[in-house]
């Protein structure tokens, strides 16, 4: 039987990691929360005779949620000025997709800070952000959420 040595073993812990995207600069520093990238398959079923055999279908990515901190002249604004590539607000006109997609990265960290492993997020872009509700009763700091919509992730690990 072999046996585990604990010191070689270190899981990732929910708090270190880091988000960099090109479209939100400050996400590093205003990030409270994220989602890591997951994916589902839909298993098509074959029937043959009297009995049935499965393979798997097409992967869809799902989105991830990134949860902000809104910190006054930053978090908004960066939100803000993103939604400007998709579309010119006060006239409603679109911009193709070269103009807001991009990838995001949202890397594991060790205490020292430095990246375990990196999830990339190819062609990115925000499928939906709600800039929180405000609450004269609540001394809470106010959150920007955000759904990120992505065509597939690669992870690369740098151990």
């Amino acid at each position: 039987m072999r046996l585990l040595v604990p010191e070689l073993f270190h899981p990732n812990l929910q708090f270190r990691y880091s988000i960099f995207s090109s479209r939100l600069p400050n996400a590093f520093f205003s990030a409270r929360a994220a989602t890591q990238p997951s994916f589902d398959t839909t298993p098509l079923e074959l029937s043959h005779g009297n009995g049935s055999f499965y393979v798997k279908g097409k992967v869809k990515w799902n989105p991830i949620t990134i949860t902000c901190y809104q910190f006054e002249g930053i978090t908004i604004q960066d939100f803000w000025t993103y939604m400007q590539t998709h579309q010119i607000v006060a006239t409603a006109t679109d911009f193709r997709a070269r103009a807001y997609k991009h990838d995001l990265r949202l890397s594991l960290l060790t205490p020292a800070e430095i990246p375990l492993g990196t999830w990339v997020l190819h062609d990115a872009f925000y499928e939906s952000v709600n800039f929180g509700s405000m609450d004269r009763s609540s001394d809470e700091v106010a959150e920007v959420t955000a759904t990120i919509r992505y065509d597939y992730a690669i992870y690369k690990t740098f151990i």
